[in-house]
């Protein structure tokens, strides 16, 4: 296939990967929860890892070729560098780009009334 992308979803409570094709059609998904982890340790890091070598390898059986991946990191949770790493140890994929789509405030919500004493 073309160009597909990897979209990394990193919580403080799960990491959640879609490798999906350029118009955004999934193909394979994978979170810490369908890995086999549990509560807390879907967050971790070895999650996140486990669940990219689990896209990998039904990629592979599927029978998709794939030759170069573009990376999409959302959230601040320990799932991204993960994801990152095991793309490049498991797989043989070349990275295209990385983007960061965090959602970022530009001002935000009003804060709560100062407090006085």
């Amino acid at each position: 296939m073309s160009l597909l992308v990897l979209h990394v979803h990193s919580s403080s409570n799960n990491t959640i990967l879609s490798l999906t094709d350029a118009n955004g059609k999934v193909i394979v998904n994978a979170s810490g929860g369908t890995v086999g982890f549990k509560k807390a340790q879907r967050a971790g890091f070895e999650a996140a890892y486990q669940a990219t070598a689990s896209i990998a390898a039904t990629v592979k059986e599927r029978g998709i070729n794939v030759r170069s991946v573009e990376l999409r990191l959302k959230g601040f949770g320990a799932g991204r560098e993960a994801a990152f790493k095991a793309v490049n140890s498991v797989t043989n994929w070349a990275i295209t780009r990385i983007v960061d789509t965090t959602p970022i405030p530009f001002n935000g919500c009003r804060p709560k009334k100062a407090r006085r004493l």
